[in-house]
């Protein structure tokens, strides 16, 4: 059967913009001036932080050192103390991989172009290699970390798996990937549910208590394109999948053998472009994205923004687009707050900082 396909939607119910003159436009009548917009997220710019951060840190005297809003704000909540840093690892040593650690928050996993997966502190130590490759041919593209089983999975640029536990123990390596696995998740309720991106245009499913080679998968999704990424909702009652073209998808957790929804979105995969995921808000059920027009999607028109997209997780409705004038770039991830109210997305050397309490959006 094949899948379903939701309308594609041209307006969104509401553009987060503020032009010059202060007056309501359509994304169409803001063509001609899309270069001149005075843009304010949910109610405030990309200088915000649980409110409008312009106006807080105008009455803050930052020290030179502070580069960015992030650092300021680290300076005034914490005064002196030495702003937080990965170890640098040099040319090559892409980090593709970050999780904390659930037992500890003053460590976090990751998975590097180094050819490691390792655990480290916010004074630059490492505190144990799990995974490592003597080899600039092979590196690793992904990890998750589970609290309640204690294990830490990740996968490598050749399509291999790799479970282990905390302790470092490795409980299986195994190539379950004919290509890049470009996506490891747990799921959230059953954390023995693994799923697995991989740019081989599949997304698999796996009981990790069952995994014995490439062929004991649970569940094949085919994709028609590459795939970026695979996040479980934070219910763990669905998967949704990001391929490198113009297609999200919303799989069942109860009903993988039914098609999935489909929302049509362009964000075309670009060598040199940290890939576009999208992710889930961790309270309502939305999905957040960045967009990249691409003049060959069927909706798109001259001069469209490059925003950031959120749609309805059940009916696929694109519901509100931010955008900010100044940081007009690609937006390739979003990463909601624990408690969803404070959206960072990431573009370039930039992070944008959106809040929900002067707009009051995705609610």
């Amino acid at each position: 059967m094949a899948p379903k396909k939701r309308p594609e939607t041209r307006k969104p119910l509401e553009m987060v913009l503020c032009p010059k003159s202060k007056k309501s436009r359509s994304p169409r009548e803001l063509e001609p001036a899309a270069k001149k917009l005075c843009v304010k997220g949910p109610g405030c710019s990309r200088r915000s932080d649980s409110g409008c951060l312009r106006e807080r840190l105008t009455s803050l005297q930052v020290p030179p050192q502070c580069r960015s809003i992030v650092r300021a704000l680290h300076h005034h909540k914490l005064g002196r103390t030495a702003w937080p840093s990965l170890q640098k690892i040099g040319a090559g040593g892409s980090i593709t991989g970050l999780k904390f650690n659930p037992l500890n928050t003053n460590q976090f996993f990751t998975s590097s172009m180094e050819g490691t997966t390792r655990l480290q502190d916010f004074k630059g130590n490492t505190l144990q290699v799990y995974t490592s490759y003597d080899t600039c041919n092979f590196w690793f593209c992904s990890l998750d970390v589970s609290e309640k089983s204690r294990v830490v999975v990740t996968g490598d640029n050749v399509g291999n798996v790799i479970l282990l536990n905390m302790d470092g123990r490795e409980l299986w390596n195994l190539r379950l990937h004919k290509k890049k696995v470009t996506h490891t998740a747990l799921n959230p309720r059953c954390d023995w549910f693994l799923a697995t991106a991989s740019v081989d245009q599949t997304v698999k499913i796996w009981d990790l208590r069952q995994v014995k080679g490439k062929s004991s998968f649970l569940y094949s999704l085919p994709h028609s394109h590459p795939v970026n990424a695979a996040h479980f909702s934070p219910d763990g009652a669905q998967l949704l999948t990001t391929d490198q073209k113009s297609e999200i998808r919303v799989y069942s957790a109860s009903q993988w053998d039914s098609p999935p929804s489909l929302i049509p979105h362009p964000h075309r995969h670009f060598q040199h472009l940290t890939p576009i995921k999208a992710s889930w808000h961790p309270r309502y059920n939305l999905i957040v994205v960045g967009r990249y027009p691409d003049p060959n999607f069927k909706s798109c028109f001259p001069h469209e923004l490059r925003t950031i997209d959120m749609f309805d997780g059940s009916s696929g409705k694109l519901m509100h687009q931010l955008y900010d004038s100044e940081s007009s770039g690609i937006i390739s991830l979003n990463e909601f707050n624990p408690m969803g109210d404070t959206l960072a997305s990431l573009m370039g050397y930039h992070v944008l900082i959106w809040s929900q309490e002067k707009a009051g959006i995705w609610k």
